[in-house]
């Protein structure tokens, strides 16, 4: 009796701690929602980083029916809630000129080195898992932009 009550009581606060946490924002993607405005270059690359980085680095987050269950709903808030503060690909266009050389060379040095996208995330998203000629085209296009950008 006591471990039936026990469990009763234990899923009770496991499910009001999931109520409580869901995502603060639209659990659904906000399709149409640019990213990287004004870049230009290879349409290929920007394909690639809509697929392997727009899901925490934009406002074009799909929140999968797993992030709505505590605690893995507080563990994937904050790691889009961080990655969006490092760098939001949906505010491109308000970055300065500066700031998106700094991001651009970033993005080719985390991609090209394997940080980015992180292995936790690609363990559950393995479509953004990149080879090995989609890292070389994506750090390809950065360079391209910061010497567009140079030349501005």
């Amino acid at each position: 009796m006591k471990k039936t009550y026990f469990f009763f009581v234990a899923f009770g606060l496991w499910a009001i701690a999931t109520a409580v946490s869901q995502p603060r924002e639209t659990p659904h993607v906000s399709e149409g929602t640019p990213i990287l405005t004004g870049t230009s270059g290879d349409r290929h690359a920007l394909e690639i980083i809509e697929r392997s980085c727009q899901n925490c680095h934009s406002a074009n987050t799909k929140w999968p029916a797993y992030s709505r269950l505590f605690p893995i709903s507080m563990l994937i808030q904050h790691d889009v809630r961080e990655a969006r503060a490092h760098m939001n690909l949906s505010e491109w266009q308000h970055y300065d000129k500066d700031a998106q050389s700094r991001y651009l060379a970033e993005i080719g040095s985390v991609v090209r080195n394997h940080i980015m996208p992180p292995s936790r995330y690609t363990a559950l998203h393995p479509e953004a898992k990149l080879s090995p000629e989609e890292v070389d085209s994506i750090y390809q296009w950065t360079r391209t932009n910061r010497q567009a950008l140079r030349h501005e």
